[in-house]
């Protein structure tokens, strides 16, 4: 009686050699997928010191930001400002309507200069100051005041006072701010050429 075909040692040769190489694909494909994952590792390794790179140039950015002191101009895009003084008082404007402190007023006296070629609107809101990571808005209706005359007419407010090209303006610009801040001697004055701040720089105070 003849064996069934599935019984003979060729039959069982052929199978094993299909399972054989089934196995072998099986573990090449193992072998592929973890060099592949290899191969993403290197790839982000590869990538992360240009992140670190990106750090250290806004860095350096920002260390090369001129800082500027009194009574030198400080060029900031289309901008030219100056700071020609400082001083401390508790109120500002005219002797019989004077406007009061809550604090004490730090009052700066500024030139802006436009360098552009468009009219640009000027506001106190250009003129902030910084103490540390600290910022201090100035008081727009104190900065009116200090700009009035005994006769009540009122120039270079920095109140939305356009500016064109090549003209100039001086005035003040009033901070209201808690005595021990008013009198420290580390305040910057940050200044900015449009109402959004896309371009800053800094003038030290100094010690008054």
């Amino acid at each position: 009686m003849k064996k069934p075909f599935y019984k003979k040692w060729w039959f069982i040769l052929i199978v094993a050699i299909i399972v054989i190489g089934a196995i072998g694909n099986m573990a090449g494909g193992n072998d592929t997928t973890k060099e592949k994952d290899s191969k993403d590792k290197v790839e982000t390794s590869a990538k992360a010191p240009e992140n670190k790179d990106s750090s250290k140039d806004d860095e350096k950015a920002k260390e090369k930001e001129e800082i500027a002191v009194i009574d030198t101009p400080l060029e900031v895009g289309d901008a030219v400002f100056t700071l020609n003084g400082v001083s401390l008082t508790d109120q500002v404007g005219p002797s019989v309507l004077p406007t009061k402190a809550s604090g004490t007023y730090v009052v700066l006296d500024v030139t802006y200069k436009n360098n552009g070629n468009k009219a640009v609107t000027i506001d106190a809101s250009f003129f902030k100051l910084k103490r540390g990571e600290k910022t201090y808005e100035s008081d727009s209706v104190a900065s009116m005041s200090a700009n009035q005359g005994e006769d009540g007419n009122i120039q270079n407010s920095f109140f939305l006072q356009e500016v064109n090209p090549d003209m100039e303006i001086k005035g003040k610009v009033v901070f209201d701010l808690a005595s021990e801040v008013a009198e420290a001697t580390d305040l910057q004055l940050q200044v900015q050429t449009g109402i959004f701040g896309t371009e800053t720089g800094m003038i030290n105070l100094r010690h008054y």
